[in-house]
């Protein structure tokens, strides 16, 4: 680049000889033997142009070169023609007549040598197609072969001699043109003949062969002459050509000779720089396109090589990073420390390779986060001498990375606190996670059961089906038929069974998939369902006993009656049994208390079957006797509270399914809030209605109700909450109704209550239908 651009400066210099009219500047010197202006244009563009090519702007450079190209051929063709176009005085054409030359302001034999030899050889050396082909060689060397003939003529040859007047060249011309000459040398190095002559090690058989080839050859073109001149077969310029063609073309020769036997030897060294320049190429391909930075590390001096771009890809100045000091001030401390521990163990146990990551901290506070590995070398001795490794930015990759264990950890910290278990496995049912809660549950630690067939969760005899319960729901999504929910029993690890209720979701990942169970313990919840039965049983005894304790002094008037009536009848056989008369009459007078008795341990009897806790016995019951002996409990001789009840069952609806103690609890606490109902009314207006019909094939309806004044509308809103109670003036516990529709519900019915016309209250139940021969 110098040599060419120096060219260009004596081109610029020796045509403003010409522009400012000096004639020191047109031939250096020499104003005898000026530079033409369009000599100096030739000259220009052609210096230009290896500006540009040596800058690697090819196609700008073959542009420029056309221009001295253009100006040797228009020379050549009117020094040929012996014409005259008017294209030497295009540029300061007044000034050239002043000149005593043939031919003013045309370039001379030498330039225009140059111009086509230089640019050619320039031209070869950009194309793509020409490169290092042996054209190319041979042109440089004809090159330097020509400006090696025309050097000794102009030097040896006489000054009357008209070859030597005719490859005279002016100062500025010689100056640009080694200059020129230089500046290809310089550029081509590669070429074969300057490799070889600027080769350390040359070839000694190539020496031998090409030292004495350069001192005899000479003398052959010298021999042509003098026989040519002894002979006069040509005129003494002709015989001087002769000698100068035969010269150039041995040097030319010589020169490509040699050129190709060093580029036999150096064929695969050529490959091998290639390959290595492609290998080259790719790699810094690769690590751009994967943001990859290698570097060198010297540990004797402490400096740092990277790769172009690594800096700027950790978000760094370019030379941030010369040397050891100024890359540890840009590490994290607790992350130079870690990697300086690693060195240390490799370099101790000389490891060839170790790896390594740390956080860089920018100027602005940002960090950026990069990981990699290194080659370690060693001396004899085992000190580390150099590494040689890479880094990838790996920023992107830690911030996804943390927000992902962010994220496990708060689904780890979530999971832990939900009290379902929770398990996953796969689609083999081999358990891939087991939470705390699960362990808990079960009593194994994780690591026991994962990896391992889920059946081992379940009892031994079940494992079968659970197996092929898992192979349907891979197949359907479904559990048993019933969706994602089953009801299960587990076994935990000390042998222990428990009821669990499983929920199961489904995942696929890369085309696999993962079951999630959330499982619960029921142990509780049955044990809790359990004990509420049993409280709702106990309640409604404790319903009954209030029931019977309201009604105990309506029973005691109902008991004394009969018993009344038996004491009567046996003082008056006991009067005439000793008096010793009519034995018949007392025999029916013992009758007549004996028939007493029986009816005061039927109501006995009832009010034991009423109170008792029994359990739940469902079977056909009849409507008629179950609807009459609850009256008989709630109303023992109507007469007493002169009520008047009247019964309408239907012979369609003339059995239930149902538990009859519980009914006739419901039943009672029906009456008893009809009566409560009708104490305030006149004796007329008591009345109590209970109906039966079939509401459908499978439903029976009964329905009692009074002549009361009905309910209250805020009362009627909540009437079967517990607690909640109408009789405000003698008390009651208002559970009554909150049991009897408890109990009704059980049987699969429903009871209403709603206000009639007039006022008057009713309540609805409904039970299951059953035939009279005892068949649902």
């Amino acid at each position: 680049m110098g040599f060419a651009a120096f060219a260009c400066l004596c081109s610029l210099l020796a045509f403003s000889g010409w522009v400012f009219d000096a004639p020191a500047l047109r031939g250096f010197g020499v104003e005898s033997r000026p530079i033409w202006p369009l000599t100096t244009a030739g000259y220009f563009a052609l210096s230009l142009g290896f500006v540009f090519a040596i800058r690697g702007e090819s196609r700008r450079a073959q542009l420029l070169w056309v221009i001295p190209v253009a100006i040797a051929a228009l020379s050549l063709l009117q020094n040929i023609l012996r014409v005259d176009l008017g294209t030497d005085r295009l540029l300061f054409g007044s000034s050239l007549p002043e000149f005593g030359f043939a031919h003013p302001g045309r370039p001379g034999a030498s330039p225009t040598t140059i111009f086509l030899l230089v640019s050619g050889a320039a031209y070869v050396s950009t194309s793509k197609r020409w490169r290092r082909d042996e054209a190319a060689s041979l042109i440089a060397s004809g090159v330097l072969g020509t400006a090696s003939a025309a050097a000794i003529l102009i030097l040896f040859a006489t000054p009357d001699d008209p070859l030597a007047q005719a490859y005279r060249i002016s100062a500025p011309s010689a100056v640009i043109a080694v200059s020129l000459v230089a500046a290809f040398i310089s550029w081509q190095s590669g070429f074969g003949l300057v490799r070889l002559l600027s080769s350390s090690q040359p070839q000694p058989h190539m020496l031998q062969i090409l030292l004495p080839a350069v001192l005899l050859l000479p003398l052959a073109p010298s021999l042509l002459g003098t026989a040519i001149e002894a002979g006069a077969l040509l005129s003494p310029l002709g015989n001087k050509l002769v000698v100068l063609i035969s010269n150039i073309v041995l040097v030319g020769l010589v020169a490509y000779w040699a050129v190709r036997r060093v580029m036999r030897g150096q064929a695969a060294l050529l490959q091998s720089l290639d390959a290595l320049r492609a290998s080259e190429d790719r790699l810094a391909t690769a690590t751009s396109a994967h943001e990859l930075g290698v570097f060198e590390w010297e540990v004797a001096t402490g400096l740092f090589n990277w790769s172009p771009g690594t800096e700027q890809r950790m978000g760094l100045m370019p030379g941030s990073m010369p040397d050891y000091e100024s890359w540890a001030a840009l590490v994290e401390p607790s992350d130079l420390e870690v990697v300086m521990g690693v060195v240390e163990r490799a370099v101790a146990v000389r490891a060839p390779r170790f790896s390594y990551r740390y956080r860089f901290i920018q100027a602005n506070g940002d960090v950026r986060v990069v990981e990699g590995s290194s080659r370690a070398f060693y001396d004899d001795r085992g000190a580390l001498l150099r590494t040689v490794g890479v880094i990838l930015n790996v920023t992107a990759q830690e911030e996804r990375e943390t927000a992902l264990r962010e994220r496990e950890a708060q689904l780890r910290s979530i999971l832990d606190t939900v009290p379902d278990a929770m398990i996953v496995m796969d689609e083999q049912g081999v358990i891939r996670q087991f939470s705390a809660a699960a362990e808990r549950l079960w009593g194994y630690r994780g690591e026991q059961v994962i990896g391992r067939d889920f059946t081992m969760l379940t009892p031994r005899a079940d494992r079968d089906r659970n197996a092929a319960m898992l192979t349907q729901y891979v197949t359907t999504r479904q559990l048993s038929g019933v969706g994602d929910t089953i009801v299960a029993t587990g076994e935990a690890a000390d042998g222990r069974r428990f009821p669990l209720e499983l929920r199961a979701g489904v995942a696929r990942i890369d085309g696999h998939a993962l079951f999630t169970m959330f499982v619960r313990d029921l142990t509780e919840k049955l044990a809790a369902e359990e004990r509420l039965s049993e409280l709702s049983a106990e309640l409604a005894h404790v319903s009954r006993l209030s029931a019977m304790s309201e009604l105990a002094a309506d029973l005691a008037h109902e008991l004394n009656q009969p018993l009344s009536a038996a004491a009567n009848f046996l003082a008056a056989a006991r009067m005439l049994i000793e008096r010793g008369e009519d034995v018949e009459r007392i025999g029916e007078l013992l009758e007549m208390a004996n028939g007493q008795t029986l009816r005061a341990g039927e109501i006995i009897r009832r009010l034991r079957d009423f109170m008792a806790r029994g359990e739940v016995d469902i079977r056909p019951e009849s409507v008629e006797r179950t609807v009459r002996d609850a009256v008989e409990l709630v109303l023992p001789g109507t007469g007493q509270f002169q009520i008047r009840v009247i019964f309408d069952f239907d012979e369609h609806a003339a059995w239930i399914l149902a538990d009859r103690i519980q009914i006739q609890q419901v039943l009672v606490n029906l009456l008893r809030n009809a009566v409560d109902a009708l104490r305030n009314l006149r004796s007329d207006e008591r009345v109590i209605t209970i109906r039966s019909r079939k509401v459908t094939e499978n439903i029976v309806e009964i329905e009692i109700a009074d002549t009361g004044p009905g309910i209250a509308d805020e009362v009627l809103a909540k009437l079967f909450s517990r607690f909640s109670t109408t009789k405000t003036d003698h008390g009651g516990m208002g559970i009554g109704l909150s049991i009897s529709k408890r109990i009704i519900e059980a049987h699969g019915g429903e009871l209403k209550a709603e206000n009639r016309p007039g006022g008057a209250a009713s309540f609805r139940f409904t039970l299951p239908a059953a035939e009279q021969d005892g068949a649902a």
